[in-house]
């Protein structure tokens, strides 16, 4: 996490100067730098208090963020409250304080819908009626939030992982979940075909080349970059996407730019310690002490993961254009700090983690010497 952070950061300075020369008026060059400096400095403040935080603490707080989150939506339709960009509303600007809404639903969805799902387990209604269409109900309140509200499409992929891995790791049977998929699915056929810009978006996925001044500049843009980097890449200080060419080239575009920067290789090598991440994630999920943290460690999981995907996939253009982040590596306030936060409940739940091949459940009642840390048991939910 941290050589990420690192290289993120590295990449946001060499840009800076860029991106800065680009805005209207004096902007000193490393602007943007010495604001990642500022969020990642409460970044980390957030992922010290996560993974500090005794775990059932969250059960009580969760409420309160998405309660928080909730209200922040409705400041969306407040013109002098919110902030319209690239077609989506996504921020909230009250004084000096700007943040996404959405980032802060993602976080509290992780831990409200693993206490959903773990009382339902426990009370044996897993694969009730009533189950379904609860779940089905949180996720058209989402889609609503999210999608109609906000008008960002993009940020519904990742929040609608985050719900149908934890349903899957509940283990509902394949017949209920199947299902539940099959109506999610309709469900985003039809908000893409009711907007004409997300129609418009997916035909310039199907076709970029057909109006690369228009529809398809971004990608066309983000594909020259990519391509350009070549084998061993261009270096730190040759970038020319980011002179005006490529859009959002330190947030939804840094890895294009990395790609111009590092070439075939670094990026590899980029993509690899992004494996470890997601991969010592889903060691957690395997080994979580019992139902209710694996499900929290499996939504943390499938955010970071379908995020990183469909960021990466939309700039190397096997996905459309979304408009989400990078996780640790893309500038961003909101996203990196409950992005870390998140990271740091996992590396609080690491602590528990069973060694050998017990069943979650059993773990409730495990030996106390099954753990690593033996003075922390008393925090684990």
């Amino acid at each position: 996490m941290a050589v990420l952070l690192a290289i993120g950061l590295v990449v946001i300075y060499s840009v800076s100067p860029a991106i800065s020369a680009r805005l209207n008026g004096d902007v000193d060059p490393n602007h943007f730098m010495y604001r990642q400096l500022l969020f990642l400095g409460l970044g980390f403040l957030t992922f010290t208090v996560a993974s500090i935080l005794p775990l059932s603490i969250w059960n009580k707080l969760q409420k309160f963020i998405i309660w928080f989150a909730v209200i922040s939506f409705f400041f969306l339709l407040i013109p002098f409250l919110s902030i319209n960009y690239g077609g989506a509303t996504r921020w909230v600007s009250i004084g000096p304080l700007n943040y996404q809404p959405a980032e802060l639903l993602k976080f509290g969805l992780v831990f409200n819908m693993a206490l959903f799902f773990t009382h339902r387990i426990r009370s044996h209604s897993l694969e009730s009626k009533q189950t379904t269409y609860a779940f089905l109900a949180i996720f058209v309140a989402v889609s609503l939030e999210i999608v109609i509200m906000q008008k960002d499409m993009g940020t519904m992929i990742p929040i609608a992982a985050i719900l149908l891995v934890m349903l899957y790791l509940s283990g509902i049977s394949m017949k209920r979940f199947s299902a539940i998929v099959a109506i999610i699915l309709m469900g985003g056929v039809l908000a893409i075909a009711g907007a004409g810009h997300r129609r418009a978006r997916v035909l310039t996925f199907l076709d970029s080349s057909s109006d690369a001044s228009g529809s398809g500049y971004h990608i066309n843009q983000a594909l020259i970059a990519v391509g350009s980097g070549g084998v061993f890449g261009k270096g730190l200080g040759r970038s020319v996407q980011a002179y005006g060419y490529l859009p959002e080239a330190a947030n939804d575009s840094i890895v294009a730019i990395m790609a111009e920067k590092f070439g075939f290789i670094g990026m590899t090598l980029i993509f690899a310690l992004y494996g470890s991440l997601l991969f010592r994630l889903i060691a957690l999920v395997d080994k979580a002490p019992n139902t209710y943290l694996r499900l929290v460690s499996g939504g943390i999981f499938a955010w970071m993961s379908i995020q990183a995907f469909v960021n990466i996939g939309a700039m190397l253009g096997i996905m459309p254009l979304t408009g989400v982040t990078l996780p640790l590596l893309s500038f961003g306030g909101t996203s990196l700090i409950f992005t870390l936060a998140a990271l740091g409940v996992a590396f609080n739940i690491s602590r528990y983690t069973i060694l050998g091949h017990q069943e979650p459940e059993r773990a409730q009642d495990a030996n106390i010497t099954s753990r690593r840390r033996l003075g922390r048991t008393r925090y684990a939910a």
